[in-house]
């Protein structure tokens, strides 16, 4: 990025010329798109994809785009890449923050998280003709909690979203970028990977 047309749009930039500043943004997208994928934990893809981690460092970038001072050759690429390493991090410990938030709710044993997880285990064997024994709610859902963590990513998303958080089947596809349709196969195929998970455990049900 180290040419004079690079300096003029940087100029131009830092004096509001917002065309100037998408040039340059445009040049730094490959780059920068290698460093957010390569970075991002996978198992923040379920609620964050990288696109959606360069818009918001694209948004920091117009805001902060006036205080960049140019120290020459590449000077911005380094910076632009500095505020994706910041919003990444930051990303990152907001996205498992609320998985220990969660788990910590479920565990808890007398909200409605608790009862969410409890119905989870409900909803896992509503097909299942298997003979299940019954368990304590504790029981059942430290057995849920511990079970979900074993799914994949986007296993455990679905059913995060769905009934942990109580989306509605339009809001789940909204947020994970999916047709209705797609989640509703999701789901099917989450809860028999739930129940498989619980089998592995010993067979649940509802209990005392």
């Amino acid at each position: 990025m180290a040419t004079e047309l690079t300096n003029t749009w940087i100029d131009e930039a830092r004096q509001g010329n917002e065309l100037a500043l998408k040039k340059l943004l445009a040049a730094c997208y490959p780059v920068l798109h290698h460093r957010i994928s390569s970075r991002m934990d996978p198992r923040m893809r379920p609620r964050l994809e990288p696109e959606d981690m360069l818009q918001q460092i694209y948004l920091e970038v117009f805001r902060r785009i006036d205080g960049f001072e140019n120290r020459g050759p590449n000077s911005f690429l380094t910076w632009v890449l500095t505020i994706a390493d910041s919003k990444l991090a930051d990303a990152h410990r907001e996205c498992f923050r609320k998985k220990r938030d969660l788990a910590r709710e479920l565990r808890a044993g007398d909200n409605a998280r608790s009862e969410s997880a409890y119905q989870l285990l409900d909803q896992a064997y509503a097909d299942s003709t298997t003979p299940s024994r019954v368990v304590r709610r504790d029981e059942a859902v430290a057995a849920v909690v511990s079970c979900l963590d074993k799914l994949s990513d986007a296993h455990r998303a679905v059913l995060e979203l769905r009934f942990l958080r109580g989306l509605s089947v339009g809001e789940v596809a909204s947020r994970l970028g999916k047709s209705e349709a797609s989640i509703v196969a999701a789901t099917k195929r989450a809860l028999a990977a739930l129940r498989t998970a619980m089998d592995e455990r010993g067979e649940f049900t509802r209990g005392a």
